[in-house]
């Protein structure tokens, strides 16, 4: 339950702080929806970040599908404008307000219930243009509230993702280390594992027989995407259900991490060093640019490409008015929520990091994810509204 819930005067002020960022929403050209509050479960605890999946209300309707309240509107969003035929309308800008639901411990006196209002950009094809438009809008919808000055954080995941093209690395491993990125602790062993650091396959491979090795070995030249299919495969001939709390993802998982193990697949220290000195940059976005261009000097096309695009994107920012000298720019930044793809970013008010009061980015594998049958170009906002009118008013949230 929201604290404003049975407080008329918050109440009145929370109202007040979402009509002034609505209406530069519209101002801007983008159209109000109301997606659903109940949505299907798989869709959310599949594309989420592991902070955000485990505070999920989850519930069954009485057919026995899984549901849930949604933890936040981008996704319900999109399944809407989908359902909607949306994409013969594209491209599209909407706008959205209301609640969202989000479990919080009872000691941490935050509630459960929160209300968000934000815009969704869809099939916009100058992507940079449109990373620049969403954020600048949501500046001026915070500023329209009255937040007066505010701190900025940026982040790129395309960058990352151009690293990884770039260096020396087995092909069939590049798409595993950037679905990893999203778990910064499981990543950083992850790489040491195929740095060769812990020596080697696990006792216990699975088959216990000479036929576990050979399996594994076999599994490591695949594809990331063939092999998962495989491991999928078996495990449902098998009639093998997830146990201990596992899912089928976290159990091929584990058999990919030992099939790098037997295949004896590494990369080099060199290339983790790289991989270290990247994802330690937090700079002043312009001078963030700068170290990463000067970090991969012999960078192939992918990373000049990705380096270029961040570039326009902040020529095109701060010719919006956007205040550079209160920005950082973390290379690490964005691994929160694992729909993103490219441009990440959030607003904090002055001081205090930590707290976003509006974030977003780009994503323009979820469309095609939810249904669409081709990618769609897609980048959003979200303002946090009591965590804004907390800020106005000068208290924490």
């Amino acid at each position: 339950m929201s604290d404003a819930s049975f407080d008329p005067a918050a109440l009145a002020g929370l109202e007040a702080v979402a009509g002034k960022a609505r209406a530069v929403f519209a101002g801007a050209g983008y159209q109000p929806v109301q997606p659903p509050i109940i949505q299907p479960a798989d869709i959310f605890l599949d594309r989420y970040g592991e902070e955000i999946r485990g505070r999920i209300f989850v519930l069954s309707d009485p057919s026995g599908a899984e549901l849930c309240l949604r933890p936040d509107l981008t996704i319900p969003t999109c399944r809407a404008w989908l359902e909607a035929g949306g994409l013969r309308g594209a491209p599209a800008r909407l706008s959205y307000y209301g609640p969202a639901f989000r479990y919080q411990p009872r000691a941490s006196g935050r509630p459960s219930e929160f209300r968000q209002t934000g815009i969704e950009c869809f099939g916009l094809p100058d992507t940079e243009a449109a990373d620049a438009e969403v954020m600048l809008t949501a500046i001026a919808a915070c500023r329209a509230a009255g937040l007066a000055e505010a701190d900025y954080e940026l982040g790129d995941l395309g960058l990352f993702e151009a690293l990884i093209d770039t260096i020396e690395v087995p092909a069939q491993w590049r798409p595993r280390l950037k679905r990893q990125f999203w778990r910064p602790g499981y990543f950083s062993s992850l790489i040491e594992r195929l740095a060769g650091a812990d020596g080697g396959a696990e006792r216990g491979a699975p088959g216990g027989s000479a036929e576990g090795p050979a399996f594994l070995t076999a599994l490591g030249t695949l594809g990331e995407a063939e092999a998962r299919a495989v491991i999928h495969d078996i495990l449902a001939l098998a009639e093998i259900a997830p146990v201990g709390g596992r899912s089928i993802d976290e159990i091929a998982e584990r058999f990919l991490e030992q099939a790098a193990d037997a295949s004896a697949l590494t990369i080099s220290r060199e290339a983790v060093m790289l991989i270290d000195r990247f994802l330690k940059i937090r700079a002043r976005p312009d001078e963030a640019l700068e170290a990463i261009a000067a970090l991969v000097t012999t960078a192939g096309p992918a990373m000049r490409a990705a380096l270029d695009r961040a570039g326009r994107r902040l020529d095109l920012l701060v010719k919006g008015g956007f205040p550079l000298e209160r920005a950082v720019f973390a290379t690490a930044f964005g691994r929160g929520v694992e729909y993103y793809t490219g441009f990440v970013f959030e607003i904090h008010g002055p001081g205090e990091a930590g707290r976003a009061l509006a974030g977003g980015g780009r994503y323009d594998s979820l469309l095609t994810e939810l249904g669409a049958p081709a990618r769609v170009p897609a980048v959003g906002c979200a303002i946090r509204l009591e965590r804004l009118a907390a800020a106005l008013a000068g208290r924490a949230s």
